[in-house]
Formats: structure tokens, C-alpha cells, sequence
């Protein structure tokens, strides 16, 4: 492991999102990641819809600070634009912080770019000043393709592009964190997910542009990883 200009524990955890947003995710995956949340003051915690009415009643008794983040459309972004838009207005009632809506991938490999800026926009419209990341699930798509969906995403509003579900079989490299940069400067940030295990992939795309991670079974081997090195 490199040391120098480590990242410190507070500057990694105020960096992540952890996650339990795969099919099999638990009621106990949930409440170990909150946990986990509140232990290191992690930025957030991702749950599966299904489980937010928990999530928002564990961190309200806990008087826990994380912000809850809720996946729309996900993880294939095959809806209508309509469903997404109910979607993500039924989760406000349970006060999700952030969402992270799947683009409409069969649309954007289609070249219907306009209907890809549409479906983020209607989704953004929807949850006002609420923070939305737009997943482009870079696996399935070339440089041109992801300069196309980074432009849907900026024209549509949202404040952050992400690389991947963590359902894809490739999520987030240093090379499409690097050609995601070059594109987006300073209009919108980037969010890593898919494939983030190790503390040095972190710090490694922290120094080429990505200023957020999605994490979900590694997070606690990191966070503890980088207490150990005691840089605090």
C-alpha cells in the first residue's frame, strides 16, 4: 500500500456509500451497514426499497446522521419513465436523502438519446432538490456511448454520474473513471461503484476524479483497513 497522501479514515468514510442492494440483501445486511454507518460516519447507506421504512426508523432512533440513498429503476432501468417517477416519489415519504436512478440502458444502445435525458429529467423534476445520481453502467458501453450518456445525465439535471450497478460483470476501472473526468470537469461529480475492494482502488480513483463510492461487503474490510494505518 502506497502512504503517501494517504486518505485519512474520516475523509474515506465521509466518501462512501455503503450498499445492500443486491437481490439477496438482508433485514441484517441493512441494520450491519447502518451500523457500520454510524460507527465511522459513513456519508450513507443504500437499501433496496423494500427495506427503507426500516432504514429511515433505525437511523431516526439511533439519532443517526448517514443519509439514506435508495436505488430507482434498478438495476436493469427497463421501466417506464412514468413507474420511475412513481417510484421515486414514493420513497420521499421515507425521507431518502439520495437516489440513484439506472439509466434506461435499452434506450441509450437504442440512440435514443433524447428519451435518455427525458427519463432522468422527469425523474428529477420529481424529487426537486433531492440528490440524484445517474448509474450508466459503464460494462456495456464505449467511449462514445458514455459520452453520450454523461451528456443525458448533465442536460437532464442530476448532480452526479455513476459507473455501475454492481450487478454488471465489470464495474468501475481507472480508466473509465479517467475518460468520465475528462468529460464532465467540474459540471457534475462521479460516483465509483461496482468491483471497489480494496483502500488503494479508493485512493486511486479519488486522485483521477471520483469523489464517491459504492461499497457493499468490502466496506467494512476497508474502513478497517485504513484505521489500522492510523492516518488520521
Amino acid at each position: 500500500m502506497k502512504t503517501s497522501n494517504m486518505l485519512n479514515l474520516r475523509t474515506v468514510a465521509s466518501m462512501l456509500d455503503v450498499s445492500a442492494v443486491q437481490a439477496n440483501s438482508t433485514k441484517k445486511d441493512v441494520e450491519s451497514y447502518a451500523n457500520l454507518a454510524i460507527k465511522y460516519d459513513c456519508k450513507a447507506v443504500f437499501s433496496l426499497p423494500s427495506f427503507l421504512p426500516f432504514l429511515r426508523d433505525y437511523r431516526e432512533d439511533r439519532g443517526a446522521t448517514f443519509l439514506i440513498g435508495a436505488p430507482v429503476g434498478f438495476p436493469a432501468g427497463g421501466a417506464t419513465t412514468e413507474a420511475k417517477v412513481l417510484e421515486a416519489k414514493s420513497y420521499l415519504k421515507f425521507d431518502v436523502d439520495e437516489f440513484d436512478l439506472m439509466i434506461n440502458l435499452g434506450f441509450l444502445l437504442s440512440g435514443m438519446y433524447e428519451n435518455v435525458r427525458d427519463d432522468i429529467k422527469a425523474v428529477k423534476d420529481a424529487i426537486g432538490d433531492k440528490v440524484l445520481k445517474v448509474i450508466i453502467e459503464c460494462h456495456y458501453l464505449n467511449n462514445d456511448l458514455m459520452k453520450r450518456a454523461v451528456d443525458a445525465v448533465i442536460d437532464g439535471g442530476a448532480e452526479w454520474v455513476k459507473t455501475g450497478t454492481g450487478w454488471a460483470p465489470t464495474g468501475a476501472t481507472l480508466e473509465n473513471i479517467a475518460f468520465l473526468k475528462s468529460i464532465v470537469g467540474n459540471k457534475i461529480k462521479i460516483k465509483a461503484a461496482g468491483g471497489i475492494r480494496e483502500l488503494e482502488t479508493i485512493q486511486d480513483m479519488t486522485e483521477i476524479g471520483a469523489e464517491r463510492f459504492g461499497v457493499g461487503s468490502s466496506a467494512k474490510k476497508i474502513l478497517e483497513e485504513v484505521a489500522d494505518l492510523r492516518y488520521f
